[in-house]
């Protein structure tokens, strides 16, 4: 069985990958910045799978810190198979000239600077050991064939992140396949996921803005319990590099919408919420 590091994964799809891994019986090294919640969900974890769970805080804006993360993984489990760079911020209210300041640098430091640093961390090491699989959470639209409202500057943040994986995958092609094993570079695309993140958005709709959103994102969201252990089988069974494990998929959107709207048959998503 293999190890997997997934950053930012003491809550939401990052803990529910780590999860996943886990059950299935491989090990799992999980970060966040604040180290009671690594202790907590790691014994969590561990508590109620197969596999083995550890963790380290991590700021991932701070290589060092994310090189740390790395070195506790092999001296941990030996090696690392599966780097998951997942770590990153993400709002939903502000228009690109609204956004404060502060977060401002926070979206683009955590998600573009972090998932740069781990690129480099986890590529170093799977070419020192010979082998090793990378893959950069995608969100928002990342490609820029359908802009989402008040996202810009995170789906900026994501669209270059995407050209990252590309420079990685093109960058990499020598060191593929070698005599010690293969080094496969990855997206993944999570989709709308309800999280503790997503939760903190909602709280500052009002109820009349909440009202006219919730018939679309009962079409388009989807619980972290559902989608994490998909994902995990589908980084599990892949061996190519340049994929991009989708699980909202285009023609996925077009059978939920011709359900709900032709077939009345509509999720509920949000009652078990009390939303």
């Amino acid at each position: 069985m293999g190890t997997a590091v997934i950053t930012g994964s003491t809550k939401g799809i990052g803990r529910g990958l780590a999860e996943a891994f886990v059950q299935r019986g491989h090990n799992a090294v999980i970060c966040s910045r604040n180290p009671d919640d690594v202790a907590r969900v790691a014994a969590e974890i561990s508590a109620t799978a197969k596999g083995q769970c550890s963790g380290l805080a991590c700021d991932n804006t701070d290589k060092s810190q994310v090189q740390a993360l790395w070195n506790h993984a092999v001296e941990t489990y030996g090696a690392v198979d599966y780097w998951i760079n997942n770590a990153g911020t993400a709002t939903s209210r502000h228009a690109v000239h609204e956004l404060p300041e502060d977060l401002t640098r926070t979206l683009i430091s955590s998600n573009l600077l972090g998932t740069t640093f781990g690129s480099q961390v986890a590529i170093n090491g799977f070419r020192s050991q010979g082998h090793g699989a990378l893959y950069n959470v995608l969100g928002g639209s990342f490609d820029g064939k359908r802009l989402v409202p008040n996202m810009g500057v995170y789906s900026s943040t994501k669209a270059g992140i995407h050209l990252l994986t590309k420079y990685l995958i093109d960058e990499n092609k020598s060191t593929e396949k070698s005599a010690q094993g293969t080094i496969v570079i990855a997206e993944i695309s999570p989709g709308m996921l309800i999280t503790d993140n997503w939760f903190e958005e909602q709280k500052q709709l009002s109820n009349e803005d909440w009202e006219k959103i919730r018939p679309m994102l009962n079409i388009l969201c989807d619980d972290v319990a559902e989608v994490a252990p998909w994902l995990v089988d589908q980084v599990l069974e892949n061996h190519t590099s340049g994929k991009r494990i989708a699980w909202l998929t285009g023609g996925k959107i077009a059978g939920r919408f011709f359900a709900a709207k032709v077939l009345g048959k509509k999720r509920d998503l949000f009652s078990k919420h009390g939303l």
